[in-house]
């Protein structure tokens, strides 16, 4: 049985993810793994290491760390003999890339959490973006950090995935005349409401492309020219009415409209 340790100052993902790579290239060997992360104290790594009988040659033990404080560094391989190994698995990779771009590496401790905390903030308003798409649930109007409203074929839910994609919650309402619109949108902050508008003669092109692509007819009221100046009629009065930012999607591309979505909840 050979003890594997692996050690990280962070949350020992990336050392784990290392471990399992190296590990199974030894399929001979008997590994006995222990993880061990957020060691950033010299006093944590002889807590670990410490009560290893190093001078038991039956009883080897391998370190992998992740970790970029030199003083905790240090401490571990302080404990290195012919029966533990200690592998740095940062030192070379960050030593090699110096050398290479002439510049010092930060050597900061949890920066790769910040990085996993970020992707996890992602999947969470990518997940909320796609659970109150539609106005599925009113609630989610209230929880939103961006509230976005428009008539059929704005690029609404285009719109919401990707400020999701930039960590942002959102929801959005169709606006449709015959549709009440819910409570709660009248108790969100008027700065997270932004309304979507559009020239008739773009959605109107936009709408009978759809209907092609449906296999329906053109002819369908949907594109008509009445139905659409009643739809951006009713969108526009209740724009006034809750005094929210209007943003003119005509001509603008999902990542423009949301670069001014974003400038306006920011500031």
């Amino acid at each position: 049985m050979i003890n594997l340790y692996v050690i990280s100052d962070s949350t020992g993902e990336t050392a784990n993810q290392l471990a399992n790579a190296i590990a199974i290239q030894f399929k001979q060997a008997n590994f006995s793994r222990k993880r061990f992360s957020n060691i950033v104290e010299a006093e944590q790594v002889e807590k670990i290491l410490g009560p290893i009988d190093r001078n038991n040659s039956e009883n080897k033990t391998i370190v992998l760390m992740t970790v970029v404080a030199e003083a905790v560094v240090e401490k571990i391989k302080s404990y290195e003999n012919e029966n533990l190994l200690v592998v740095d698995l940062l030192l070379r990779p960050i030593t090699e890339m110096e050398n290479f771009l002439g510049v010092k590496a930060d050597r900061q401790i949890g920066l790769m959490r910040d990085l996993d905390n970020s992707y996890f903030d992602k999947i969470e308003a990518i997940e909320f973006a796609m659970n109150f798409d539609d106005g599925k649930n009113p609630k989610g109007f209230l929880e939103a950090d961006i509230v976005l409203l428009g008539v059929s074929r704005t690029s609404k839910t285009p719109l919401s995935v990707y400020l999701a994609n930039k960590s942002y919650k959102v929801a959005n309402l169709p606006l449709v005349p015959e549709i009440a619109i819910p409570k709660e949108i009248y108790e969100v902050e008027r700065k997270r409401i932004i309304g979507l508008i559009i020239n008739p003669e773009k959605l109107n092109e936009i709408r009978n492309q759809r209907l092609v692509t449906l296999g329906l007819s053109p002819q369908s009221s949907y594109a008509s020219d009445e139905r659409i100046q009643e739809e951006l009629k009713y969108a526009k009065d209740l724009y006034e009415e809750l005094c929210c930012t209007v943003i003119d999607v005509s001509s603008s591309t999902i990542e423009e409209t949301a670069a001014r979505v974003i400038e306006q909840i920011e500031n």
